[in-house]
């Protein structure tokens, strides 16, 4: 079963995952800067019938969990909290921590459509110097998962960084090539350039040196 109808659910229609033994959660909230309560009562509302079924449920969290500078977000807070509600009550269960996720949608608030338009727009934002972001391509979440299809019970945490780390000013400055114009950016001496914990449950990177501008050319070139 796949909930929901956004860019991760339409990856997972028609897959291994496809199927009764599989709850595949992609439904929530999107936006890491909603600060609406009722936007995260609604998830929770959504997921918890899923949590007492017998089948393996996947949840999709994040990877900014280990972003210090986000720790105590709205956003992180709730998704912590799902990932501890999963664990206490799911009796089978697939945590996935992503990162920035690229494909084709019309959300604005991903971060490559947010820096992606403002180039286009030559729209004026602020960005945090010191930060760095990864960057998974939505046409590798499913492949990369495929090894799980084949188990009918766990409880694994994964985390799949996509990429290996960028900072966001090289991030930026590659969106700009590939668009062939310059963005309006001003950088504020802010943001973390973090690591996953070695003790944070497996993680899986994808692609080698060229996988971000590979991405980019992909979906904006």
């Amino acid at each position: 079963m796949i909930v929901g109808r956004g860019l991760i659910a339409t990856a997972f229609r028609n897959s291994l995952f496809d199927c009764p033994p599989f709850v595949v959660f992609a439904s929530g909230v999107s936006n890491s800067t909603e600060s609406d309560p009722d936007a995260y009562a609604r998830e929770l509302a959504l997921l918890d019938p899923y949590l007492t079924k017998n089948t393996t449920l996947i949840y999709f969290s994040t990877t900014s969990i280990f972003d210090p500078t986000k720790a105590h977000t709205s956003y992180i807070l709730h998704k912590s909290a799902i990932e501890k509600r999963i664990r206490e009550h799911a009796q089978s269960y697939l945590l996935v921590r992503l990162p920035i996720l690229v494909g084709r949608t019309s959300n604005p608030y991903t971060l490559i459509n947010f820096l992606a338009n403002a180039v286009k727009e030559e729209k004026p934002i602020t960005l945090h110097a010191n930060a760095c972001r990864h960057l998974l391509d939505i046409d590798d979440l499913v492949p990369v998962l495929a090894p799980f299809a084949g188990m009918t019970r766990m409880r694994e945490t994964i985390n799949i960084p996509g990429s290996e780390k960028i900072s966001v000013p090289e991030l930026a400055e590659k969106i700009e090539n590939v668009l062939h114009r310059k963005g309006v950016f001003t950088w504020e001496n802010s943001g973390a350039c973090y690591d996953i914990p070695v003790d944070a449950g497996k993680t899986i990177f994808v692609g080698g040196k060229q996988y971000v501008e590979d991405i980019l050319i992909k979906y904006l070139g």
